[in-house]
């Protein structure tokens, strides 16, 4: 069989608007000192270079990690038993963050920052991939290195930023072999988890996953510019939170709540989405999100031994807590995730037949 290429890639995922954006492919290309891949106008491209571009080994592992191509697809499912809509998990609980700078900036319950924090400080990593705030609610991928940056980047910005890219920055820590934890989702996560199927750098150097929640994204300037800005007449620099539970919900600064329901933002949602069928992060070493979970508390689904390990020891140490049993309702929050998951992977599916029968 022949190997598949970055041409390949272009025509049967970015021309068929299934890319995410994770920025995979340029990640493995610059981390293994190719460069012939860059992003532009919000799509992967070959360098215009033509000194660089001669450097492309046409080895194909852009296409193979690549989380919307599904040659790895079986080996990866087997491996973490992804079964949708659930996928394999060792347990299923809410907590909430102990710390309270990290409570007043967290998105739920601050569960995710609280991970980051336990191994930024016990020396487990060396920096974290994760999503930066920049004015007026734009956001960039960057590696945290300190609790500061750490507590600036939490909450959830909504709009896509090639996160996995900022993995091909590796070297910015000066370590040969960076120890790295990585927050994203399920598209982001799946495309790690294949480069690291192939031991492929830079994917061998994260230790730890911590998958989101994800039902859609969205496209910046639809959503920020087009939607909030020009049609609900809001001023960005007003939002102090926004969150998605059912609705999209914008939290102004003066605690003002605004609900926009997710039907009326479906034309703005990032096309790939509308094909994929993961919403729980299924490759995750922990899945978080807010669905089914009390206001102030993460649904944490612990998937891997290492999730495992790691989620223990931040409730031995106090570091996050449980909702009392009393009032934690295991049935009725697994009962909503697998509906959501379930509905998402059916959308996923129908979509992508749709696709292949256009292709026909």
């Amino acid at each position: 069989m022949a190997i598949k290429t970055f041409e390949n890639l272009v025509n049967e995922i970015i021309e068929q608007s299934l890319c995410s954006l994770c920025g995979a492919c340029v990640a493995v290309c610059s981390a293994n000192e190719i460069n012939a891949l860059f992003i532009e106008k919000n799509k992967p491209q070959h360098v215009k270079d033509s000194e660089l571009l001669r450097k492309c080994l046409d080895c194909g592992i852009c296409y193979l990690i690549c989380g919307q191509t599904s040659d790895l697809n079986d080996k990866l499912e087997k491996l973490y038993s992804a079964i949708p809509p659930l996928g394999f998990y060792k347990f299923l609980t809410c907590a909430r963050t102990t710390n309270p700078e990290i409570m007043a900036k967290a998105q739920n319950g601050g569960v995710v920052t609280s991970i980051l924090k336990y191994l930024l400080g016990k020396n487990l990593i060396d920096g974290a991939i994760v999503n930066k705030p920049l004015e007026n609610w734009k956001s960039s991928p960057y590696t945290v290195t300190s609790l500061e940056e750490l507590i600036h980047s939490a909450g959830t910005r909504y709009s896509t930023v090639p996160v996995v890219k900022e993995l091909g920055n590796y070297k910015i820590l000066n370590k040969p072999n960076p120890r790295l934890a990585f927050v994203g989702c399920p598209c982001q996560v799946k495309a790690i988890r294949k480069m690291q199927l192939l031991n492929a750098k830079p994917g061998i150097y994260i230790k730890y996953i911590i998958g989101l929640f994800c039902m859609e994204n969205f496209d910046y300037k639809k959503l920020f510019g087009e939607k909030i800005k020009n049609e609900l007449k809001i001023d960005l620099n007003n939002i102090k939170k926004l969150n998605i539970k059912g609705n999209l919900f914008i939290t102004l600064k003066n605690n003002e709540k605004i609900e926009i329901s997710l039907k009326d933002l479906s034309t703005i949602v990032r096309d790939n989405c509308h094909y994929c069928t993961y919403f729980l992060n299924m490759y995750a070493d922990i899945s978080v999100g807010g669905v089914g979970s009390p206001p102030g508390f993460s649904t944490v689904l612990v998937r891997t031994e290492t999730g495992n390990n790691i989620f223990s020891k931040l409730l031995i140490e106090n570091e996050i807590k449980e909702l009392d049993k009393e009032k934690l309702n295991l049935t009725d929050i697994l009962s909503k995730i697998t509906k959501l998951g379930q509905t998402k992977y059916e959308r996923g599916i129908q979509k992508r037949t749709e696709l292949s029968g256009n292709d026909k």
